[in-house]
């Protein structure tokens, strides 16, 4: 005959037997299972109460359950144990369902097996007790579960080899007040409103008031507690701590927390926390102004759950302005600055400011002034700081500044700069072994912006060229070789307009630099009449390997203004 099988399927356990009542052993309703419940495993069986009563020369019927993935190769019950000098019968030996035939009275142990297409096996007992005499009361063998103050139905029985004339049911101890109704029949009704277990005794009479009794324990169950805080204000773009208290009267093994509502552009989530005892936490970072609904839910080892919400405000906060810490690039060559903000509303305004020049400078600020992203040249090495201004449309500002290091690369660089406006001085650089100032030896206005003279040297990296000739006051001029041949340069600066209270003249030679290896000045020289001041401030030795010392000459002389050549 073959094995009834249904994947998934649990076949109904009866039992029949002459002067007994069918024991359902349960309550109603069922309990559902918790978050955690482990998954069904791929093959189980049920053999239903593990006690069950019959009496000599009462058959008694017994069918189990099945569950398997797969088909089963294989079910049936055994007798395992009997009472000595008992023949007891068992029909039939193969399936889920088998009727044991007994005279004897004591205890038949049977165990049903099931073994399924891949080789896996179960199996699970039965005690069978044949009595004569005494009645049998019979409880729910598992704890029975209830939600606080709803209804559950426990079914009971007994068992007499002649017949039970009598049910009482009573309340044994409990944490709280309890109802049964009715007390006088093997099904009752159960209800409690405090949580916690309560043992319910069940008492059955046969005619000749022999008694018996049996024990069921029923737990109420109740959802977690949860307390959300009141509404909580806090500012955008700023992680907020929330934090709810959470109890139960078994254990919590699961929290979840939502975002239920945020204000429109919004993007902000709920990133949960660590628990500490009762309190469970999570970050919320507002990034829009408005209110933020968040519902925190606590699960409990029964599978109830309880919520509450939470509300959240989110209030302005000034923009935070973001731009680049540190800029690097040459001197006189442009600087792209790319500014951003972040707000919980919008940017109106965009402000650029040139703060801090470097020692010398005339650098114009940063253009354009109102974008996100700006253009700026430094004109002489040194350290520059560039401020970005953001204003949103709450009429709040935020700032971040920029430092744009320019940065000396050449082989040899020199700045000259003065202090008197409506004055012309000129800076002036001799080439390694020149003697005469004012022709091709000397890189000056005359031949030298631009593309300077070419000093003898294969390609044009040992050429001189004068980046700026200021003639309005200020300055700066520079005048840049890349790749000095070696040799000692000579500085000169030359007043051929107006006097200068004070010219400064910085060199930068032998590598990278924002800072000068010699400053020489601020030297006053004079450039009225017919002879002029010539300042020969000093010679700058080369080596290979970009080795370079600097030696003062600081010395001035008065020369003529005809724009003839005058020695070294």
């Amino acid at each position: 005959m073959p094995h009834p099988f249904r994947p998934r399927f649990a076949l109904l356990l009866l039992l029949a037997a002459c002067g007994s009542r069918t024991p359902l052993g349960t309550g109603t309703p069922p309990a559902d299972a918790g978050p955690d419940a482990m998954p069904p495993p791929p093959l189980a069986v049920d053999c239903g109460r593990s006690v069950q009563y019959t009496a000599p020369r009462q058959p008694i019927t017994l069918e189990a359950t099945v569950e398997s993935e797969t088909p089963i190769a294989f079910s049936g019950w055994s007798l395992e144990a009997q009472p000595p000098g008992a023949m007891a019968g068992l029909d039939p030996t193969t399936g889920p369902t088998a009727t044991l035939r007994q005279s004897l009275a004591g205890d038949y142990l049977l165990r049903f097996t099931a073994r399924d297409a891949e080789g896996r096996e179960e199996s699970c007992q039965v005690r069978v007790e044949s009595i004569v005499g005494p009645p049998r009361a019979i409880c729910p063998e598992d704890e029975l579960r209830t939600p606080s103050n709803v209804p559950l139905t426990i079914e009971g029985d007994g068992f007499d080899d002649v017949g039970v004339v009598s049910y009482r049911w009573a309340v044994l101890d409990g944490p709280g007040d309890a109802a049964l109704a009715p007390r006088n029949a093997p099904t009752t009704v159960f209800r409690a409103e405090r949580t916690g277990t309560y043992r319910l005794e069940l008492t059955v009479a046969d005619a000749d008031m022999a008694t018996h009794s049996c024990v069921t324990t029923v737990r109420v169950v109740g959802p977690p507690a949860v307390f959300c805080p009141d509404p909580i204000e806090a500012p955008t773009r700023r992680p907020v701590t929330l934090e709810v208290r959470a109890t139960d009267d078994t254990r919590i093994v699961d929290v979840r927390w939502e975002l239920l509502a945020q204000p429109p552009e919004s993007r902000a989530r709920v990133v949960p926390g660590e628990r500490e005892g009762d309190v469970y936490s999570a970050t919320l970072t507002p990034d829009r102004q408005g209110e933020y609904v968040v519902r925190f839910t606590a699960i409990d080892e029964d599978g109830l759950e309880a919520s509450c919400e939470l509300l959240v405000i989110g209030t302005p906060t000034p923009p935070d302005a973001i731009c680049p810490d540190v800029v690097e690039v040459r001197p006189l060559n442009e600087a792209t600055i790319e500014g951003d903000a972040e707000d919980d509303g919008r940017i109106v305004r965009w402000r650029w400011e040139l703060i801090e020049r470097a020692e010398g400078s005339e650098a114009r600020p940063p253009a354009p002034a109102d974008a996100p992203t700006t253009r700026f040249t430094p004109d002489i090495a040194g350290e520059y700081r560039v401020r970005l201004t953001v204003r949103d449309d709450d009429g709040d500002e935020g700032s971040c500044v920029t430092l744009v290091r320019a940065v000396a690369t050449e082989g040899l660089r020199v700045e000259m700069f003065w202090d008197t406006d409506g004055t012309d001085m000129d800076l002036h650089l001799l080439r390694a072994g020149g003697d005469r100032w004012r022709t091709n030896e000397d890189c000056y206005y005359v031949n030298c912006i631009g593309r300077g003279p070419d000093w003898g040297g294969p390609g044009a990296e040992d050429n001189p060229r004068l980046d700026i000739d200021n003639t309005s006051g200020f300055g700066p001029e520079n005048i840049n070789i890349e790749e000095p041949e070696p040799g000692v340069y000579r500085i000169g600066v030359y007043a051929y307009r107006g006097t200068a209270r004070g010219a400064t003249v910085r060199v930068h030679c032998g590598g990278s630099t924002t800072e000068p290896q010699e400053i020489f000045g601020p030297r006053r020289i004079d450039g009225t009449g017919s002879t002029h001041d010539f300042w020969r401030v000093a010679d700058v030795r080369i080596e290979a390997g970009r080795r370079c010392s600097i030696e003062p000459v600081d010395r001035v002389e008065r020369v003529q203004h005809d724009g003839s050549p005058f020695p070294r």
